[in-house]
């Protein structure tokens, strides 16, 4: 009777312990054992998650400004069932925004589908947006559920370090910069090494990325450090031609500055390694909230910290020309490229002045030098006077804005800081003299359903379009932002499309060739009356020329 009793608690064991090891998905690589989590997508598809993983040690202590390093192995079987802190950031795009985070933050959330439809997966790997100072890989607001519905992809989504802490430099060896292009770049490399233990293919690795993520991919496209480790790409509302990413071109100037900022009065008067030791002693968080200090006004300038040109060159130099020079000359991974934008892509900038009628009067008294300032034209009187010939013609020279052009403004912001870059880069990889240039596609995403990120950037219930990050609502399952779509809603039907098309370009890359001999055919996604198929796609010509030969001579100053 006792060895009955003991056998049948034996056997209670054993399958207590079988079924607590297949409650959580288990992968081992080369640093240890990971254990996941399984989630249920809301169409009701398992899949798995491995939330937290960590890529590069962290960035603490005698680490923060230098570049990532690599994980220490671990014994024990590392607990990814939950995600860790964002990076240290302060938010300016949203409203009054605190600073917050973590420095311990290089980590990516990776998810893949419990029942896959084929052998080796494409592996898609995601950069948040937020101008370089903001932004996570937050499950609430990039939620894989429609990926993992196609049970064809692997995503994996990112953090790096962003800020004074991922992009100060010093312009030498104390301080080099770009940190967080770098952990990016570590990202990729951890892909290449790790992802066939997942079921993902490294020569099938799509990177995309939306704002200044979008701009990070075409750096990492820049970038010798990637060479090999990712096969296609596609920016979405961001470019690394935007005046926002021009290298600073005296860093250590603004490293004193920054310096000076958290009440370092003898800054001036310091080595360049001085200052880099005497910043790794401040307290993240008053470094992050010291960037109020480094705006001329309200949040402006929006992207003080961003990429550098490398002065000090070795093997682990992220880039070491300016990136403009090097996308006229071509000198980037040839992997097809898409590229793509929204009607409204200067929300993000505009909204907040055009709803609060103190900023938007402080912005009126000083229009002409507030303007090309933030436009990253200071002091240009030639640019002040284009400005208010297309913009404000109808305002005196007194009060450019007016109740009935302040609207304008979202105009203004949305081509100076998106619209016209992308097109630039379009136009100079079509003039490349090189046959074997990869094929490029330009997407406008021009489909409004019942949700806008401008509920974040106004904190207004206005309706002003289709704006900036609103694409990436379709994309994602953002049950952090937005209550989710019904299935048989029209907006999930333009979701599912738009996946789709993402997950075939992963796969296929692109099979046709629409920019050519000058010009590109822009896809199209916008709404449709037929309520069996909500969404239509139609081919649109070309960009608005007089928007470029506008900014064009606009940046000549």
């Amino acid at each position: 009777m006792l060895f009955l009793r003991i056998s049948s608690l034996l056997i209670i064991y054993t399958v207590t312990s079988v079924l607590s090891e297949v409650s959580q998905p288990k992968v081992c690589i080369d640093n240890g054992c990971i254990l996941g989590k399984y989630y249920t997508s809301q169409k009701g598809n398992e899949y798995e998650a491995f939330l937290g993983v960590p890529y590069a040690k962290p960035p603490v202590g005698e680490l923060r400004f230098k570049n990532p390093q690599p994980v220490e192995p671990w014994t024990a079987d590392y607990d990814a069932s939950f995600e860790r802190s964002k990076c240290v950031q302060k938010n300016d795009l949203w409203i009054d925004q605190k600073v917050e985070g973590d420095e311990d933050c290089l980590y990516i959330n990776l998810y893949k589908p419990k029942q896959a439809k084929r052998e080796k997966l494409a592996v898609m790997v995601y950069i948040h947006g937020g101008g370089y100072f903001s932004g996570s890989a937050s499950k609430g607001e990039f939620g894989p559920d429609r990926f993992m519905d196609t049970e064809e992809v692997i995503l994996i989504v990112m953090q790096y370090r962003l800020g004074v802490f991922g992009f100060l430099s010093t312009g030498d060896h104390a301080a080099t910069g770009n940190f967080g292009l770098k952990d990016q770049n570590a990202v990729l490399r951890w892909v290449r090494q790790n992802i066939d233990r997942f079921g993902g293919d490294p020569e099938l690795v799509t990177l995309f990325g939306q704002s200044a993520g979008g701009a990070s991919v075409q750096m990492q496209m820049m970038s010798p450090l990637s060479k090999g480790l990712f096969a296609r790409a596609w920016s979405l509302s961001g470019s690394a031609l935007g005046f926002w990413t021009k290298p600073n071109e005296n860093p250590l100037k603004f490293a004193r500055e920054q310096t000076l900022a958290v009440g370092i009065e003898s800054a001036a008067d310091m080595t360049s390694e001085e200052l880099v030791e005497a910043l790794r002693q401040v307290d993240a968080k008053v470094l992050g909230q010291s960037i109020d200090k480094l705006k001329f006004w309200h949040v402006f300038p929006l992207t003080p910290y961003r990429p550098v040109v490398e002065q000090f060159v070795d093997e682990e130099t992220f880039i070491s020309g300016d990136q403009r020079d090097l996308w006229t000359r071509g000198e980037y991974l040839q992997v097809p490229w898409v590229t793509s934008f929204v009607p409204n892509e200067g929300a993000f900038a505009s909204l907040a002045l055009i709803v609060n009628q103190t900023l938007l009067d402080r912005l009126n008294e000083n229009a002409g030098s507030y303007l090309t300032r933030l436009l990253g034209c200071p002091d240009n009187e030639k640019s002040k006077q284009l400005l208010k010939e297309r913009f404000f013609s109808d305002g005196s020279e007194d009060s450019w804005i007016t109740q009935a052009n302040a609207h304008k403004i979202q105009d203004i912001m949305s081509e100076a800081f998106i619209t016209f870059p992308i097109a630039q880069g379009v136009q100079q990889h079509i003039a490349l003299d090189n046959p074997s240039k990869a094929r490029i596609d330009v997407r406008y995403f021009n489909f409004a359903g019942r949700y806008s990120h401008s509920k974040y950037f106004a904190k207004d219930d206005g309706k002003f379009g289709v704006c900036h990050s609103d694409d990436l609502i379709y994309l994602f399952r953002a049950a952090g932002l937005f209550s989710d779509f019904e299935l048989d809603s029209e907006e999930y039907a333009m979701a599912e499309k738009l996946v789709e098309d993402y997950v075939r370009f992963a796969y296929d890359g692109l099979k046709t060739n629409n920019c050519q001999d000058s010009s590109c055919s822009i896809l199209e996604y916008s709404n449709s009356k037929d309520s069996e198929k909500p969404y239509k796609l139609n081919d649109i010509e070309g960009f608005d020329e007089a928007m470029i030969k506008f900014w064009t001579e606009f940046y000549t100053c």
